[in-house]
């Protein structure tokens, strides 16, 4: 089993550059692949100039590299890539939906072992990595997973004090 890759730790600065789906749509689209923000246009079917002002805002922000400079035909050519595609800062806390925002909540319950808590983390990442990084349209939607361990049926909330 290949484990998912550690977040990147990052900055409250670089957190807000990634409240886009767009931005993190051209982070996945650079994982792999050095390309350049026409390329990255191109592909996900958005205009060059709108691509590369993300792209060059993921730039400044220290959250792509620039890996190679081409020139061709007079034209230099800068290829990015993407120092991660999955993160870890202080503000990642959660969305605050309001009354407004459509929400649908997903609830269950699931008896893991550890490594089949780690299976099942990596299955979850992949699972929103393939939806993140997929050519989409329409509305921006917010996604908040909590994963937490629940205390054993065996043990009480509140235990009884002896007298």
């Amino acid at each position: 089993m290949e484990p998912f890759p550690k977040p990147l730790e990052i900055t409250s600065e670089q957190s807000k550059l990634l409240e886009s789906a767009l931005r993190i749509k051209i982070m996945h689209m650079l994982a792999d692949t050095p390309l350049t923000s026409k390329q990255v246009a191109d592909r996900l079917h958005k205009t060059p100039g709108n691509v590369h002002y993300h792209m060059m805002k993921l730039y400044e922000g220290g959250l792509l590299e620039l890996v190679r400079t081409e020139t061709a035909g007079g034209i230099v050519q800068k290829f990015y890539r993407s120092k991660a595609t999955w993160f870890n800062g202080p503000e990642f806390s959660g969305f605050q939906f309001t009354p407004e925002n459509t929400v649908e909540h997903f609830t269950t319950r699931l008896t893991l072992s550890s490594e089949e808590l780690a299976l099942f983390r990596r299955d979850l990442m992949a699972f929103i990595s393939s939806w993140e990084s997929k050519v989409t349209h329409g509305g921006e939607y917010g996604l908040d997973i909590v994963l937490g361990r629940l205390q054993p049926e065996n043990e009480e909330a509140h235990p009884e004090v002896s007298p």
